[in-house]
């Protein structure tokens, strides 16, 4: 069983750092943003949505952790959206450290999104993958999450 703890403001800021670092080589592997510019980017979405830090209503920045054990098994960082309609779940977010993968924990903690989601009285779980993250793409499908839509590219030599 996991438990998903409030991030303190140190965890916050190496999760933040972590984060942005990787959400801008995916972007960089993707095609989609130039590596000179990928981490100012990155970094820029993150101060978007965050602008109080902790403190931005409606984010959820959370440690991992086995409820048992109390090892840390990663981070999720997710919202409720409220914009439009009913409110959603968006998961930024939902990282398992590489030697506590494959163990249920994802699964786990998406489990507990649902819950967190009925509570907020959303009618959704909503997140967004990057198409070669084939791992996660698969573990998406077998929990029932459904593409919503699809954005390709094909590079273009000269």
């Amino acid at each position: 069983m996991v438990q998903l703890v409030p991030m303190s403001p140190e965890e916050c800021r190496a999760f933040l750092e972590r984060s942005d670092r990787q959400y801008a080589q995916d972007h960089v592997r993707a095609g989609t943003w130039e590596e000179s510019e990928a981490l100012r980017r990155a970094h820029a979405e993150t101060e978007q949505l965050l602008p109080k830090g902790l403190e931005t209503p409606d984010q959820f920045l959370r440690v991992i952790r086995d409820a048992a054990k109390g090892d840390r098994l990663g981070e999720v960082w997710y919202c409720i959206q409220r914009s439009e309609g009913r409110p959603q779940l968006f998961v930024y977010w939902i990282g398992i450290d590489e030697k506590h993968r494959r163990h249920g924990y994802a699964t786990e903690v998406l489990n507990q999104l649902e819950t967190e989601a009925r509570r907020a009285g959303a009618n959704r779980v909503v997140l967004h993958v990057f198409g070669d993250n084939a791992s996660a793409l698969s573990l998406y499908a077998k929990l029932g999450y459904k593409a919503t839509n699809v954005m390709m590219a094909k590079p273009v030599t000269s």
